[in-house]
């Protein structure tokens, strides 16, 4: 038997070179992620889809409780804008996260 809840983020902060969301998964099991502006336009370097990745730009680490968001992904973010992060999970749940890059600095909030 699996079981799960829905995964909880939290705030955080980091650098273009290093940072992870802290994400308590609670047994469930991260899919994929998509990346927004504002305006509805797609970030990333996968700017044709909204639809991120796995392991290039984004990467669940289960045993440190975060999920990584690479270089490659952060370096390709405009500056000062914030991004909408959408995770899904395989149970269908979904958590929105909010990142705004400003220089090296990444800032991640929930709301």
């Amino acid at each position: 038997m699996i079981t799960y809840d829905t995964p909880v983020q939290s705030n955080t902060t980091g650098t273009t070179a290093s940072f992870r969301i802290p994400t308590q998964f609670q047994g469930d099991v991260l899919a994929t992620m998509q990346a927004t502006y504002a305006d509805g336009s797609n970030a990333g370097p996968t700017s044709w889809t909204p639809y991120q990745q796995f392991n290039t730009t984004f990467a669940p680490d289960y045993a440190k409780k975060t999920i990584r968001l690479t270089p490659d992904f952060l370096n390709t973010v405009k500056d000062n804008t914030p991004v909408k992060l959408t995770f899904h999970f395989w149970s269908g749940a979904t958590t929105t996260y909010h990142i705004t890059k400003s220089g090296g600095t990444v800032t991640g909030t929930t709301s």
